[in-house]
């Protein structure tokens, strides 16, 4: 079996890694665990995960062509960090701290891992850059670091193709070239986002997906709505402008992915404008069919073409960058990984919540929700530079009055 993985960045990977030289383009997962082990059981983990996933091995070098590619580095260790703390203790501190520390791509590895160690409970936080990585690949991770520290064996994977290899696209072969390729050096700016979390009860997550479903929309339009009109009532320059959210697509049941650590997604934006007449579930709905079509390898195909026609075929990396600056100028994203799709239960430990993806998304005044569902309990996050104060207790707020409210007119649950 092919074990190391060298080759060029498909056109979204491009995109990111192009991105990230402008601003921070990592991100992170963070696990509640019930449960401890010793830091040196979690370090051996963490290198038996390293060699089961072939993305963990690498850095980002150009080749000869003054293409980005993913080249494999032998004994590249992940970094470990260890904390011992309280039982109160805000782990979001410490994933702040991971958001304002940049990977250097051109070393590798690409992923640090963060361990708090609490009294009886442990809080794991795997930070990644997202030029090989989605919030997928930190889900699958976190499963199989918490089998691996159990004691349970994983078999190797093989390298993943980018989405554009699978799709049989070509590769980026630049037919304009420039004699002096712009020399990239990463922004070095200090960023100190700020992360809140907020966990819904049971109850509360399980009226959500039965009142969306006789609304005939979902969860995720459900989300966006909620942090549509928290924000518009919390920032009141939002109140009359018309708002950009954005939710990023996983593409690996599209085209039939497996587990691999990789960076497997596309996006879709929606536009609302200011329409106070509508209801809670009328917004619910509208972000749910402006999600129409976009889990096909049609769209998937549609996406990188657009992507391909700016970062590939050449090399002038100015004029790629002069093109992505326009992109991602959302208000607001929200990235909802829906559940947690394994067993929670690992032995002695168990897998109690996991929240993210916390990433910084745009500009600086967006705010990022980031969604996920933990043994039947939705865990919402909001990272920004920015952040609106207790916008995630207003979410929640909005999501309760929406799913007791089951005659209310129109006019009641409107933005206003």
């Amino acid at each position: 079996m092919k074990r190391q993985q060298n080759r060029t960045l498909g056109a979204f990977e491009k995109t990111f890694w192009l991105l990230d030289q402008i601003d921070s383009k990592d991100f992170c997962l963070a696990a509640e665990i019930s449960g401890t082990k010793p830091a040196e059981q979690w370090r051996e983990a963490i290198d038996i995960v390293q060699r089961r996933h072939p993305n963990l091995s690498v850095r980002v070098a150009l080749d000869e062509l003054s293409r980005p590619a993913l080249e494999h580095v032998g004994n590249l260790q992940i970094p470990l960090r260890v904390v011992h703390a309280d039982q109160d203790y805000p782990w979001e501190r410490e994933v702040e701290k991971e958001l304002s520390e940049r990977f250097d791509t051109a070393a590798g590895p690409l992923l640090r891992v963060v361990l708090v160690q609490k009294t009886d409970s442990t809080v794991l936080i795997l930070s990644a850059n997202h030029t090989v990585a989605d919030g997928t690949s930190l889900s699958h991770l976190t499963r199989d670091i918490l089998l691996a520290v159990t004691g349970e064996e994983l078999a190797l994977m093989q390298p993943q193709v980018s989405n554009d290899q699978t799709l049989g696209l070509p590769e980026d072969l630049p037919a304009q070239t420039i004699d002096k390729v712009l020399e990239l050096k990463i922004k070095t700016d200090v960023v100190s986002p700020l992360v809140s979390v907020h966990r819904i009860s049971e109850t509360t997550t399980r009226n959500i997906l039965e009142r969306a479903r006789q609304e005939n929309t979902s969860v995720h339009g459900a989300i966006c709505a909620a942090a549509l009109m928290a924000s518009r009532r919390m920032r009141p320059e939002w109140e009359q402008t018309r708002m950009e959210l954005v939710s990023p697509i996983c593409t690996r049941a599209a085209l039939d992915l497996d587990d691999n650590f990789g960076l497997n997604i596309t996006t879709q934006s929606v536009f609302f404008e200011n329409q106070p007449y509508l209801s809670f579930w009328d917004l619910a709905g509208l972000a749910k069919a402006g999600l129409g079509g976009t889990s096909s390898a049609e769209y998937t195909t549609g996406y990188l073409s657009f992507f391909r026609e700016i970062v590939f075929g050449h090399n002038d990396m100015q004029r790629m960058l002069d093109a992505l600056k326009q992109a991602f100028n959302h208000h607001i994203m929200v990235t909802n990984l829906v559940r947690v799709k394994y067993a929670t239960d690992f032995g002695p430990l168990k897998l109690e919540a996991l929240y993210g993806p916390m990433v910084r998304s745009g500009k600086g005044m967006e705010q990022t929700i980031g969604a996920l569902t933990t043994n039947g309990s939705l865990c919402l996050t909001n990272t920004s530079d920015t952040p609106i104060p207790g916008l995630l207790l207003e979410m929640e707020q909005i999501l309760e009055n929406a799913c007791e409210d089951h005659v209310v007119a129109k006019t009641e649950c409107s933005l206003q």
